[in-house]
């Protein structure tokens, strides 16, 4: 059972008064962790692994190591094909069921590095291989894992996600995993958000372990999937969503898939219009509703019970007198952080430090008050400060994605790191995105 649940900045509005205030939505389950995990659905993946010249030695290996590990995680319920790509894309081991391991791992450790980087062709080939086995009763992904740019083939970054989004809509979605100093972030985030999946990168090859334990921890404690978010607002009521999520063509917001112990949330600036509000103080006035459209566990089309967004009207002593929720303050000031951060890259790879500087100290008050936002914001002024444009723009990047659309633990506390540890690998907020921490 999925349930949607509201908290406002503050539990009151202004009367006769233009309000306009944060809230926060979460998306949940009632479902505990470990009631119905071993009914999680099989999987279907695909492997899609650069090959390209620049991989040679120890980048492959360990990408190697990563793909074997998969193998290992997985069974025989599960479906798994290979494809490697440099100047051409190749299916190395064709979609089939998990069930001879040592097999499937003797032609991973096989495969060779050759010439250049047809990223697409790679891509596509091992979409192709996810289809075939393509259903709601299969959770179907690509993951792709690339060191360089996309140099062989078709390269436009644009053109390359929104063959992801079509993809993604058919419920074939991908995953990313850039690798070292010098592949096309912009392009690797790019597609695994139109592809619906998740973005990782690693400084090295051995960072990238992490991420990919993460990738299948998440998708064998997936709740509910293809998740989409329907939102009704009252006339006199408008609303922003500030986490960036996309809306397919019915207007739905393409909101994170569900898993044990892990809400979506979403953070929505609302405007109240002064006449809406022109009724007397105690008044509690419905401002919107929402409800979402989901696959279940069994791979059965869902909708959630709708839930009202509802508040109070204050007169202004009543409203001064009124709390901020702690909850909601933390997590603006992450949005805030984030939508920070996506600037600073911009300025960033344009060579522009001096504005670089300006949002560090812009980043450095947000994070007086939130420790995860602080710790991070040290992180990255190592880069800031040695100019270091490669490694700023990509923790900048995944940082900002990890922060406005990550999902939470019920009942999250305040940042810490030994808290973190013992978090489930998709709950853990890294304080570096590229490098293991864990």
């Amino acid at each position: 059972m999925i349930d949607i649940s509201f908290t406002p900045e503050k539990n009151g509005a202004l009367v006769k008064a233009e309000n306009t205030f944060d809230v926060l939505l979460h998306i949940s389950s009632e479902v505990e962790e470990g009631s119905k995990k071993a009914k999680r659905l099989p999987l279907n993946l695909s492997l899609v692994i650069d090959r390209s010249g620049s991989m040679n030695g120890e980048p492959l290996e360990e990408a190697k190591k990563c793909a074997s590990m998969l193998v290992d995680r997985m069974s025989e319920m599960d479906k798994l094909s290979i494809v490697t790509y440099d100047n051409q894309a190749d299916v190395i081991v064709p979609s089939q069921p998990v069930s001879h391991k040592s097999r499937l791992k003797s032609q991973i450790s096989a495969i060779s590095c050759g010439g250049m980087t047809a990223l697409y062709d790679g891509w596509s080939l091992g979409a192709e291989e996810v289809a075939k086995n393509a259903s709601d009763n299969y959770i179907s992904r690509v993951l792709l894992l690339s060191d360089g740019q996309a140099n062989r083939g078709l390269t436009d970054d644009d053109v390359i996600a929104s063959h992801c989004h079509k993809m993604a809509e058919t419920g074939v979605t991908t995953s990313t995993y850039g690798l070292s100093e010098h592949f096309n972030e912009n392009l690797m985030a790019g597609m695994a958000s139109a592809g619906q999946g998740q973005a990782h990168y690693g400084k090295t090859a051995e960072d990238l372990m992490e991420p990919f334990q993460e990738e299948f921890d998440l998708l064998a404690a997936l709740l509910a999937r293809r998740m989409r978010l329907r939102i009704l607002p009252e006339k006199g009521v408008s609303f922003e969503i500030l986490n960036g999520y996309s809306q397919d063509r019915e207007g739905r917001f393409i909101v994170p898939d569900l898993a044990f112990g892990a809400d979506v949330w979403a953070l929505m600036k609302i405007k109240v219009n002064a006449d809406f509000c022109d009724k007397k103080a105690g008044t509690n006035l419905k401002l919107l509703s929402a409800y979402v459209d989901y696959l279940d566990q069994d791979g059965i089309e869902q909708r959630s019970d709708t839930s009202k967004l509802t508040i109070n009207l204050c007169t202004k002593e009543q409203f001064a007198s009124l709390e901020i929720d702690e909850t909601v303050q933390l997590r603006a000031t992450e949005v805030r952080a984030a939508t920070l951060q996506e600037n600073a890259q911009v300025a960033a790879r344009a060579g522009n430090w001096s504005e670089v500087d300006n949002i560090m100290e812009d980043l450095d008050a947000l994070g007086q008050d939130n420790e995860w936002v602080k710790v991070s914001v040290d992180r990255l002024r190592a880069y800031s400060s040695a100019r270091q444009q490669e490694s700023f723009s990509k923790e900048t990047l995944y940082k900002s994605r990890k922060m406005k659309q990550r999902r939470v633990a019920r009942n999250e506390m305040r940042f810490g790191i030994a808290s973190e540890a013992s978090a489930p690998s998709y709950l853990r907020r890294k304080t570096e995105q590229g490098k293991r921490e864990f």
